[in-house]
């Protein structure tokens, strides 16, 4: 009953390709079946409607997808006689969201007082608009940068060349002219430190890994510890970028994170990131004091930060420092593990050596990685296929990352075109190992469709990697699991297997040593993957008794909650 309304306003997101939203398209379709019907008096239709929209989107991505559902929306609902309000208003979310917004209606009142509609009724929709959010949003501080300028407010002449008309960003907040601004707004800031993380300056960030928590307790350690020997309980988990190039579907923090492209914010120092994080990460784990079953001797070497996991979110080598942020953790004798999305191949080129360069591969063809990522830059493909090229000519420890979702890139472990286009990736990058994890499901979330049914089970995930690892011509070995984290590690047999043993553990005194020498040499002494490496212990490798379990910790299982009914049997994967 749309033609029956008065005034409409509509806050529209987009979806991958500038679409509508999922429990929109619906909506979208009917819309679009009106303005094709010969039937529908296109000039009547909607006649007595006024409306406004506000569209949510990323600058970031190209401009015809920018907002482009709310952009299709506004033609639609033109096309069938509506009067527009206000022009289609483009919110970019790479800026602060509630300050555009807020504008927004401050304008929609402003045009309320001209034009024929009645302000009650745009009072009570704007109500309704606003009343859910005004609880958590109350305690933000408004940071408008620039009120509208009189010519926005000045829309009659524009509004009577009938055609459709955009308010680009600039026309809400007009940029300072003051030099880069913050990567992290007010609303990613508050959102961010809601779910446990550390913001350091004004885009860096830590927070302490569950397995952290888990080994201080001696209940296990994390995959890394069972594949390469880390100490879960030393190790820090940091990002000097929340930023990304991906929206992945996946993504752990439901994209309320920064997006770019490239780097266009302020720039923290890297010796002060560093030293922040490892003070945040400190008084972290001083927050474990106390806690049940946290081990006195453990917590006291904690304070030690002995691994940086450099993939906490965002894209950490989008850092233009990236180098020196390494050397300053290098110099404090803390191993790095960096992870990589492949879209900045350039960048793979120029890094530093680390102690293990991860690239993750999502899946095995252009459009699959399309659709899982959707990357923001157009030449993705192009990026992602250079990017393992460039990991090719790196000299140290290279890792591909596979994390499988089933119906997205785990079709079937059978299917012969897309082991074979993974095989093609592999003989790409050469990569010195291989991680195959099934996804994390982190919940229902508006930013991606994911379910329970989407996660594989170790089984699963242990059959891909078997079979992936057959196609390679034993170019590859089985050589690890951690059944807790359904993850499986395949090693370059020439590198890692040894005299009948397999050597993916670290040798980390080592690889300082080895740092120390390239530093001092001004990087004219290389080394290898070979130069450190360790023997993996019987408890980690494939098909252990053990399943990737450290003997020395204590296992402990959750108790159900729920009770079974009598005659009921139990199911078990």
């Amino acid at each position: 009953n749309l033609e029956q309304e008065d005034c409409i306003f509509f806050v529209v997101s987009s979806w991958t390709g500038g679409t509508p939203p999922e429990n929109c398209i619906g909506f979208f379709q009917w819309l679009e079946d009106m303005t094709l019907d010969f039937r529908v008096d296109k000039s009547k239709f909607l006649k007595n409607v006024t409306f406004a929209v506000f569209g949510l989107g990323n600058s970031e991505y190209n401009s015809k997808d920018f907002c482009g559902a709310a952009k299709k929306l506004h033609n639609m609902l033109t096309s069938l006689g509506a009067k527009q309000l206000l022009p289609v208003c483009l919110g970019d979310a790479s800026v602060e969201m509630d300050d555009q917004f807020a504008e927004w209606m401050k304008n929609v009142k402003h045009r309320v007082a001209t034009a024929n509609v009645d302000p009650e009724i745009v009072s009570n929709q704007l109500n309704v608009i606003t009343n859910n959010d005004k609880e958590e949003e109350s305690d933000l501080e408004v940071e408008p940068e620039d009120l509208i300028n009189d010519r926005y407010l000045e829309l009659e002449a524009e509004e009577e060349e009938n055609e459709t008309q955009l308010i680009d960003l600039e026309d809400i907040v007009t940029s300072p002219g003051k030099g880069p601004q913050d990567m992290v707004t007010k609303a990613q800031r508050k959102s961010l430190t809601k779910e446990g993380y550390k913001i350091i300056g004004s885009h860096s960030a830590v927070k302490l890994c569950r397995w952290t928590k888990h080994q201080l307790r001696g209940r296990g350690g994390c995959y890394k510890h069972t594949f390469y020997g880390i100490t879960s309980y030393q190790c820090m988990e940091a990002t000097p970028s929340l930023a990304c190039a991906n929206k992945c579907v996946f993504c752990w923090r439901h994209h309320k994170n920064p997006v770019g492209k490239e780097w266009r914010w302020k720039m923290d120092p890297p010796d002060m990131i560093v030293s922040e994080a490892i003070n945040l990460h400190r008084k972290m784990i001083k927050t474990m004091k106390g806690v049940p079953g946290v081990q006195p001797n453990r917590l006291e070497e904690a304070y030690t930060v002995k691994h940086c996991a450099l993939s906490l979110v965002g894209e950490p080598i989008m850092y233009p420092r990236i180098n020196e942020m390494v050397g300053e953790l290098h110099q404090r004798d803390i191993s790095t593990f960096l992870v990589t999305n492949a879209q900045f191949p350039k960048a793979i080129i120029d890094l530093d050596p680390v102690t293990q360069l991860y690239v993750s591969i999502d899946a095995s063809n252009k459009d699959a990685l399309k659709a899982i990522d959707r990357p923001l830059f157009g030449d993705f493909w192009e990026r992602f296929t250079g990017s393992l090229k460039a990991l090719r000519e790196k000299g140290q420890r290279t890792v591909y990352r596979l994390t499988l979702v089933k119906q997205w890139n785990m079709e079937d472990e059978n299917d012969e075109e897309e082991l074979c286009q993974y095989v093609k990736l592999l003989e790409l990058g050469q990569p010195d190992l291989i991680e195959i994890k099934a996804v994390t499901y982190c919940g229902k979330s508006d930013a991606s469709n994911l379910t329970m049914k989407n996660v594989p089970w170790h089984s699963e995930v242990r059959k891909f990697a078997d079979t992936l690892c057959e196609r390679t011509n034993g170019e590859y070995g089985t050589a690890a699991e951690h059944v807790h984290s359904c993850c499986t590690l395949l090693a370059r047999k020439k590198v890692f297997f040894k005299d009948g043993e397999w050597h993916t553990w670290i040798n980390y005194p080592k690889f300082h040593q080895l740092m120390k020498e390239y530093y001092a040499s001004n990087g004219e002494k290389t080394f290898s993957t070979v130069d450190y490496l360790e023997k993996t212990p019987s408890w980690a490798l494939w098909g252990a008794q053990e399943e990737g379990f450290d003997p020395k910790e204590t296992r402990h299982y959750r108790k159900k909650k729920t009770k079974t009914l009598v005659g009921e049997k139990s199911m078990s994967p």
